[in-house]
């Protein structure tokens, strides 16, 4: 049996979701793959046979606008699917997604995939799983419209915080994003961003260096973050 088979997988997870017999099929379908900081695992536009269970790491979405602008869109993590839309829809893939530092995961070809979604108990998960997203989406959306920068970028470490699934010793919990990629999620610019940022260093919440969001007090952005009420969603 696969080796990611036997160990802890987030509780919001798509993998987690499913029963154990179906979880164990999943993993068996898939062949293991590692991915360095920065690797491209799939690409925009192209058209998608297959899709990839995160077993390990953090990935980033990424979308191109028409005019070459790019937004990092959602941070993916352990337990997430990443191109299932393509097989389902049997359209172009919507989003290019990169590793962001180093990253296993399970490749499973989408036949593969598609036979496993007729059991009833696949199929529920996938479409819990999916509308998990649409909420996700629908409460960025609100919060760009109603909440300030400071509670947005709160929001987004906290969620952030609570997909890295391994802090260090001392309870940091080291996210690999710029900070631009941060605002990309908050849906603020990075000028608001790198002020945000530096508030919540003075308070102790956050530590920055290149590359890297050290959260280093989630309580702290627990107090002030957008939906507190919330229950969480999956990114």
């Amino acid at each position: 049996m696969n080796r990611a088979s036997h160990e802890a997988w987030p509780a919001d997870s798509f993998v987690q979701q499913l029963p154990d017999a179906e979880r164990a099929a999943l993993l068996e379908a898939g062949t293991p793959l590692r991915f360095e900081d920065d690797q491209i695992l799939l690409v925009q536009g192209e058209v998608g046979d297959f899709l990839y269970v995160l077993t390990s790491g953090l990935v980033k979405v990424i979308v191109a606008a028409v005019g070459g602008e790019q937004t990092t869109l959602a941070i993916r993590s352990r337990g997430d699917l990443l191109g299932e839309f393509a097989l389902l829809d049997n359209k172009p893939r919507t989003a290019t997604v990169r590793a962001a530092g180093p990253v296993t995961a399970l490749k499973v070809g989408g036949s593969a995939f598609l036979a496993l979604t007729r059991s009833p108990a696949v199929q529920a998960t996938v479409t819990k799983y999916l509308l998990a997203k649409m909420r996700a989406a629908t409460e960025r959306r609100a919060a760009e419209r109603v909440g300030d920068a400071k509670e947005r970028l709160a929001q987004v470490l906290y969620d952030l915080g609570q997909q890295r699934a391994q802090p260090d010793p001392d309870g940091t919990i080291r996210i690999p994003i710029t900070q631009s990629e941060l605002g990309d999620l908050a849906g603020v610019a990075v000028s608001t961003a790198e002020r945000v940022l530096k508030d919540l260093r003075k308070q102790g919440a956050v530590s920055t260096r290149y590359r890297e969001i050290a959260i280093r007090d989630m309580d702290y952005l627990d107090s002030i973050r957008f939906s507190r009420d919330t229950p969480e969603n999956p990114s």
